[in-house]
């Protein structure tokens, strides 16, 4: 049964304008779900809901400016996973605490990484790559996106699994850098998302060695996963979601969450996000809570072992 505060706040949202902090550029994939859900709360919900832009702290600035506001469902966020699981366990201190201050409402979709090789290494193979790596006694470069991103997290985990070692190179920039950098030899391997390396794989000036999920993409099927190619249940994947501050209504919660799932589900939204290597992987807010956590333990664990902090 409702309270009589969740009651009110339930019958008079949105009463105003709800604004959606998306913590990245304009034109990335954050920025682009952040969009598509917009669009479908507008027609729902008879009130505008706008996107803003606001970068900083990977991802806790933006995260941070929704929880300073109340709680009554007019200031959303979409993000990475960073101020959701990663960030918790990369910074030494938080101006939020992701596991009591904030709630999840849907995870929107997700991204598979490729873990792919310059062309002239001598492996074609996961199995090849090992033997290679570990010839050379983990002097072997891998670039990222920056530390704590999900590029580096990924590897740092298949070291981890695999008992190798790599040294990590982290480009301040994008992950079309970090692609950059192994097409340029400046770096043997990267983990990369399929939208940015897949071109360079299709025309040979990449290697892709596995994905980074249980399962075959639909994108590459012909592409092994690292589960299949000798890491048992391997999985690292970058992903989006919805939140807002704990204490919001759930009834908001779930009218959110079932307006989101509906939307990712248009047609024309699949095609914009498959353009962008997006999938949708469709999540109660419960079932994404605990997700969220599930993911808060797998990467505090890596991040923990690597010594990886945020500079």
């Amino acid at each position: 049964m409702l309270s009589m505060s969740s009651a009110a706040q339930q019958q008079n949202w949105p009463n105003r304008v709800v604004r959606i902090i998306a913590t990245s550029s304009p034109g990335g994939s954050i920025d682009l779900l952040a969009r598509i859900i917009a669009e479908d709360f507008n027609k729902a919900l008879g009130q505008p809901f706008i996107v803003e832009n606001r970068l900083g702290a990977n991802g806790n600035l933006g995260v941070d400016l929704v929880l300073k506001a109340p709680a009554d469902g007019h200031m959303l966020f979409v993000t990475a996973p960073g101020p959701f699981s990663i960030n918790v366990n990369l910074y030494d201190s938080m101006p939020f605490n992701p596991a009591t201050d904030v709630a999840p409402i849907a995870l929107l979709g997700i991204s598979p990484l490729l873990l792919v090789v310059h062309p002239s290494l001598p492996a074609h193979s996961f199995k090849e790559l090992l033997a290679f790596m570990r010839a050379h006694g983990g002097k072997v470069n891998y670039a990222s996106q920056a530390i704590g991103s999900t590029g580096h997290l990924a590897m740092e985990l298949m070291k981890a699994r695999a008992g190798v070692g790599a040294t990590h190179v982290p480009y301040k920039s994008s992950a079309a850098a970090a692609t950059v950098a192994v097409l340029a030899g400046e770096a043997a391997m990267s983990f990369v998302n399929t939208s940015t390396s897949l071109p360079h794989v299709r025309t040979g000036r990449l290697r892709a060695i596995a994905v980074a999920e249980r399962k075959r993409i639909a994108a590459a099927p012909e592409i092994p996963t690292l589960d299949e190619s000798g890491l048992g249940g391997f999985e690292a994947t970058p992903w989006l979601g919805l939140g807002a501050r704990a204490g919001t209504s759930r009834d908001i919660v779930n009218r959110l969450s079932e307006i989101a799932t509906r939307a990712l589900a248009r047609p024309d939204a699949v095609n914009r996000m498959s353009a962008m290597g997006i999938e949708t992987r469709p999540m109660t807010p419960e079932q994404f809570t605990e997700f969220v956590r599930a993911e808060t333990s797998k990467w505090g664990e890596i991040i923990r072992r690597s010594g990886a902090k945020a500079e």
